[in-house]
């Protein structure tokens, strides 16, 4: 009977101890606030790039304290917010917080400092503290300093708007400088001023560790001027434009260069549309400049009929033959490149270049905008039977020049070809224009049409 008793004990304290296990105590405080006891700035008034002392101190005896939010505040933008981690029944901070002078900073602007103190149960204190000015710092004298070359003056040509100018640099038409409120002695940028610099795509205030300001223009001869918006932070640069060539010498305006183990002349010329070009050191015009971007008018003239730009020239010397394609920067709509395999440059002797890489002119070709919507290229052609019903002869279309991602690339399978070319809708292929499984070569004009949704593929030689 003693062990039955006995056992039941132990059973009841089990189930007790189990039980307590599995309820959690909940702990209540009763309903209190954060008390901020202390909340200054110390500063009044200051200018864009200073910063800004804050001292908190916050209590809560009866309720332990979790977090304090902190956002700076200036003319509606939020230049600040964190969140503080705020244990136990006291809490104490002293910090400082930079003010960054950035585009459109204005005048006798009230820097606000909102705090909300929360504690555990979730009641939260809040205040503002708005006892600080910020002003702009004043731009008596401002300098392109470039890394290379003679530093300039800019003069204040409107104190209403902020802007700066100057008309008399003498650069190329690459730039690389910083814009400095003071110099050294020897006219290059002294850190103790205010300097602007290259900030991602921005134009904003640096440190020594900031990086320069880049500039390359190469449609013109040289930079003469600069216009600095000191409100905006916008830069305006203007200078002599360049003239689109009339003669094009290929030993004496191109640089010898090494590209798939071949030796090419190239170099970037600037070509006008409708302009008459004079050829030296290149023959057979009619089999050495591509159609999609000249005419032949003489023995050794042709007028360019690509759109007005600067072009990447590649000459390649054993075959006879002058590439012509957009910088690479050029990408749709203004372009449309192909890449693949089974292609060629479209003159004699034929040969089939391509692959599926953009090392170099051999593997890819661009496509010219002829109209909205419509881009056209002529590449020689050479397709034999693959398998499974598809040719070697197989490319496709891409928004730029290079790898990019499935929507920056045309899917020939969505259009109407000219037979016997498919487009492509098998796995890993999608979208490839390819010539099937008839054996055929030659010299084709291509039309991919985005109006009507057809690709044209039309033998020309």
């Amino acid at each position: 009977m003693k062990k039955a008793i006995l056992y039941t004990m132990v059973a009841l304290i089990t189930i007790s101890m189990i039980a307590c296990k599995e309820n959690k105590i909940l702990v209540t405080y009763p309903e209190s606030y954060p008390q901020i006891e202390q909340a200054t700035v110390n500063e009044t008034s200051i200018v864009y790039g200073d910063s800004i002392t804050l001292s908190v101190a916050i209590s809560n005896e009866l309720t332990p304290l979790s977090t304090l939010d902190v956002q700076v505040v200036i003319d509606k933008s939020v230049i600040l917010d964190e969140t503080y981690r705020t244990k136990g029944s006291d809490f104490a901070l002293d910090t400082v917080y930079p003010i960054p002078f950035s585009a459109g900073s204005d005048n006798m602007q009230p820097v606000k400092v909102y705090l909300t103190s929360i504690n555990v149960d979730g009641y939260e204190t809040d205040t503002i503290i708005n006892n600080t000015i910020v002003n702009r710092p004043v731009i008596e004298d401002l300098w392109v300093v470039p890394t290379v070359g003679t530093s300039y003056q800019l003069t204040l040509t409107d104190a209403e708007n902020m802007i700066y100018s100057v008309d008399e640099l003498d650069y190329g038409s690459d730039i690389t400088f910083r814009l400095a409120t003071k110099l050294d002695k020897f006219k290059k940028v002294d850190w103790t001023g205010l300097v602007f610099g290259q900030v991602g795509d921005m134009i904003e205030p640096i440190d020594p560790t900031g990086d320069p300001i880049i500039h390359s223009d190469p449609s013109l001869v040289g930079i003469t001027g600069l216009t600095f918006d000191a409100y905006n932070f916008i830069i305006d640069y203007t200078g002599k434009l360049l003239e689109p060539v009339n003669t094009l010498d290929i030993n004496n305006d191109l640089t010898l260069v090494i590209m798939a183990g071949k030796n090419l002349m190239g170099g970037n010329v600037y070509f006008g549309e409708g302009m008459e070009v004079t050829f030296t050191g290149i023959t057979d015009l009619a089999n050495s400049l591509s159609p999609d971007y000249f005419e032949v008018t003489g023995a050794n003239t042709a007028s360019f009929v690509g759109p007005t730009a600067i072009y990447m020239v590649y000459y390649y010397i054993d075959g006879n033959y002058m590439y012509v394609e957009p910088q690479p920067e050029v990408i749709y709509p203004e372009a449309l490149w192909i890449c693949g395999t089974g292609f060629g440059r479209p003159s004699t002797p034929y040969e089939v270049t391509s692959s599926w890489n953009w090392n170099s002119p051999f593997d890819y070709a661009p496509c010219r905008l002829i109209s909205p919507g419509v881009y056209q290229v002529t590449i020689y052609g050479d397709n034999t039977d693959g398998g499974a019903g598809f040719g070697t002869f197989d490319f496709k279309f891409f928004f730029k020049r290079g790898w990019w991602d499935a929507e920056h690339e045309i899917d020939a399978s969505t259009y109407t070809l000219t037979s016997p070319f498919i487009g492509r809708a098998d796995t890993g292929n999608t979208g490839n224009v390819n010539g099937g499984d008839t054996t055929f070569d030659g010299v084709f004009k291509i039309t991919l049409n985005q109006n009507d949704l057809t690709i044209t593929l039309e033998k020309i030689n």
